[in-house]
């Protein structure tokens, strides 16, 4: 039988194409394309997936947090993330909450289908480097912080907005909040307070 195959992206056009590639391969049932946290909750619960490619940013849930939720409904189903976020520290989350493999959405389209068959076969798609920076764990305080990321906490320290940082650094709002949602997944925040706060206890605002 197919192995049952669940999109969980809410860039929808992105995984309506990985979509059609999947369904055109026979050793694959492509259950369901999901957009939201909870339409991911409820699809794997009614269709019970055996494999979930989740991306790791989706409205109100990250993958460290929706993955071990997904498997509390599909208990059998393996987790691969598919993201464009590159930082180690949401790799480090989303392999310690259980995926088998974190794939960045820049890698080829066949590596994405090799990883596929290689958990369908019960393997793991992580790297040597990827299991050992995990191991590791929480990185070393600011290691992955770029000098903009830093200077849009400073701003944030003075009490300045999305709108106010993107104007003082002549940048757009949207790229504001695109570089604080990597500061809130680096440091492990979840609100720009949060992410000030633990930002000077770690010394990095100077």
């Amino acid at each position: 039988m197919p192995t049952r195959v669940q999109i969980v992206d809410d860039h929808f056009l992105f995984a309506e194409a990985l979509g059609s590639v999947i369904r055109e391969i026979p050793a694959y049932d492509l259950v369901g394309i999901a957009v939201t946290g909870s339409q991911a909750i409820s699809m794997a619960q009614e269709k019970q997936p055996e494999i979930i490619l989740l991306d790791f940013h989706l409205p109100g849930y990250s993958a460290d947090v929706l993955g071990p939720r997904l498997h509390s409904v599909a208990h059998n189903a393996k987790i691969v993330i598919l993201t464009s976020d590159q930082t180690e520290a949401s790799m480090v989350k989303g392999i310690q909450s259980g995926a088998l493999g974190y794939l960045t959405k820049d890698r080829a389209l066949d590596d994405v289908i090799r990883a596929l068959d290689d958990v369908a076969a019960g393997a793991v798609v992580l790297s040597p480097e990827q299991l050992e920076i995990a191991r590791r764990g929480q990185l070393e305080p600011g290691e992955t912080l770029t000098q903009r990321e830093i200077e849009i906490l400073k701003l944030l320290s003075r009490g300045r907005d999305t709108l106010a940082i993107a104007d003082v650094l002549t940048i757009s709002a949207n790229t504001v909040r695109t570089h604080l949602q990597n500061i809130f997944s680096k440091l492990g925040a979840h609100s720009k307070l949060e992410a000030v706060t633990v930002a000077k206890d770690r010394g990095l605002l100077g």
